[in-house]
């Protein structure tokens, strides 16, 4: 068993970066309503080893409830340029999380998400998505659902488990690099 320090850590993520969504849709009214926007660059970074820079854009909401449940959306954006040829790549996503904690009643927590929407696609900007070596389009899009069960006492993960619904460029040993590098080197 591992520790929840990972989990609580990718939670305050997701809670930080969600974006609008009904408060119709959560249990009562909301105790939490943030959003927000904000940009982070230009810095410098490689991109697949590529040398440059890049400026990230980010809009999100979030919602919660008194339960716990929460909504939020966001919508982010990337813009990579290689140092060497100034060429440009998009890095975007748009998505909704919905979730909660439930007390199981035995000393147990689950912690439970579902995010849906675009999670991550690569394209030249005012262009094209960049394709795979199969010619399918570098994106990852659809149902994410996962859930953790843990010890409330210790923090030790009695169970987790996951699935997705969806392209998943990123889970299936897609070679995002090679297609950025031909494009962002020649």
């Amino acid at each position: 068993m591992y520790k929840l320090k990972g989990l609580a850590v990718a939670v305050v993520g997701v809670a930080a970066l969600a974006v609008v969504v009904p408060a119709l849709v959560l249990a009562g009214p909301p105790v939490v309503n943030d959003h927000g926007s904000f940009t982070d660059g230009p810095y410098d970074t490689n991109f697949c080893g590529v040398p440059g820079a890049e400026t990230d854009s980010v809009l999100f909401h979030f919602l919660q409830d008194a339960s716990g449940a929460f909504i939020g959306t966001e919508v982010v954006k990337g813009v990579f340029t290689a140092a060497a040829t100034g060429k440009s790549l998009e890095l975007s996503g748009a998505n909704t999380s919905k979730g909660g904690l439930t007390d199981n009643g035995d000393g147990t927590a689950t912690y439970s998400e579902r995010d849906t929407g675009l999670v991550l696609q690569f394209k030249i900007p005012n262009g094209p998505v960049l394709k795979d070596a199969n010619g399918k389009p570098i994106l990852g899009a659809g149902i994410l659902n996962f859930s953790v069960t843990f010890d409330v006492a210790s923090g030790d993960v009695i169970s987790d488990s996951q699935s997705w619904h969806g392209p998943p460029p990123l889970r299936d040993g897609v070679d995002i690099c090679g297609p950025a590098i031909a494009y962002l080197t020649s």
